[in-house]
């Protein structure tokens, strides 16, 4: 005879237990998927309305600097839009690109901090006295 299945977890419960687990990612994930996606939806939503009121295409030349801000029926939200694509999509990416080129190097790293700055202040003193004292 076939048991029955184990009840299935209410939906709350499962929800709850799918962002704790994203603990358990990397740094970089965990931030792409709880910061970072807020920032890429906040971003689209200013976007998106912008370009229902002016056209996909306008919204578009306005982001990337084509056409100015002024020029367009909606200058408030186009200017939001053109301020987003000039300052903050530049810092975004340069920011994260940035972040993983130094994780990567971290990962790599032989020596420690401590021990490069010695070997620097050992370099940085005149020869005569790191030979023993001899003047």
């Amino acid at each position: 005879m076939m048991s029955a299945p184990p009840p299935q977890m209410p939906l709350r419960a499962r929800c709850r237990r799918r962002l704790r687990s994203l603990a358990a990612l990397s740094k970089t994930r965990y931030w792409l998927l709880t910061r970072a996606i807020w920032l890429a939806l906040a971003f689209f939503l200013i976007f998106a309305i912008d370009a229902v009121l002016i056209g996909w295409s306008t919204a578009y030349e306005v982001m990337i600097g084509i056409k100015s801000p002024a020029e367009v029926s909606a200058p408030v939200v186009s200017w939001a839009v053109s301020l987003i694509g000039w300052l903050m999509i530049p810092a975004f990416v340069g920011g994260t690109a940035g972040y993983l080129v130094t994780r990567q190097i971290d990962a790599r790293r032989t020596q420690s901090e401590a021990d490069v700055a010695q070997a620097l202040r050992r370099r940085a003193q005149p020869p005569s006295s790191r030979r023993g004292g001899k003047r």
